[in-house]
C-alpha cells in the first residue's frame, strides 16, 4: 500500500461513478465533529473553574462569569484561547494525519482527498483548509459572513467549499466505487 493512501482506500476497477461525499453525509460528520469539539470546550471550562455556576437567571451567571474570567492568570487566559484548536488536534489530528479523516468523516464513511484522490499531507491540510476557515471566522464583523460564504460553495455543482478550493481537496465517499489512475486510491 501507497504511504500516501488513507486507511480503508483500495484501487478499483469500476467504471464510471462519482464519489463525491453527499452533502447529508458531509453535514453529519460536520454535527459530530462540532458536538465533540464542544464537549471537550466543556472540559477545559471545567479545569479552568469556570463552568456555569449556579446562578438563578441569565445576567447573574454572566455577571459571575465575567469575574471568574478576570481572575483566571494569563497562561489560564492562554489556554483557554487556543483551547478549540487544542481540542481539534486532540480529537481529529491523528485521524487527519494517517487517513485524512475527521472523527465525523470516519463515522460517515467519508474522506478529505487531493483533487487526484490521494490523501492530502498533513500540514499542507491543516494550513490550507483549516487554518483558512480558522482565519476567515476571526476577521472582524465579517467573519462570519465569511465562512457561511466559505459553506454555501458546498452548493456548487462539484461540492467544494471555499476552503476545499483552498486546499485543493475534495470530500469523497468511500463506500462509492469508481475508476481510477493507477496512482489513485478510493473506495
Amino acid at each position: 500500500m501507497n504511504d500516501q493512501q488513507p486507511e480503508g482506500f483500495q484501487p478499483s476497477s469500476a467504471t464510471g461513478g462519482d464519489n463525491t461525499a453527499s452533502y447529508n453525509k458531509r453535514f453529519l460528520a460536520f454535527v459530530i465533529d462540532v458536538f465533540l469539539i464542544a464537549v471537550m470546550l466543556m472540559f477545559f471550562m471545567q479545569y479552568l473553574g469556570i463552568d456555569p455556576g449556579q446562578a438563578a437567571d441569565m445576567q447573574s451567571a454572566q455577571a459571575e462569569l465575567i469575574k471568574k474570567l478576570a481572575a483566571l492568570s494569563d497562561s489560564q487566559k492562554m489556554l483557554l484561547t487556543f483551547s478549540p484548536m487544542i481540542s481539534f488536534f486532540l480529537l481529529h489530528g491523528y485521524l487527519l494525519y494517517h487517513q485524512g479523516q475527521t472523527v465525523g468523516k470516519k463515522v460517515m464513511g467519508i474522506a478529505i482527498v487531493t483533487l487526484d484522490n490521494q490523501k492530502p499531507a498533513f500540514m499542507a491540510l491543516i494550513a490550507q483548509r483549516y487554518f483558512s476557515q480558522w482565519i476567515m471566522g476571526m476577521v472582524p464583523v465579517i467573519g462570519v459572513a465569511l465562512r457561511l460564504a466559505d459553506v454555501l460553495l458546498i452548493f456548487r455543482r462539484d461540492k467544494r467549499c471555499l476552503h476545499d478550493l483552498i486546499a485543493r481537496t475534495k470530500v469523497i465517499d468511500l463506500s462509492v466505487k469508481v475508476a481510477v489512475t493507477p496512482n489513485s486510491f478510493v473506495a
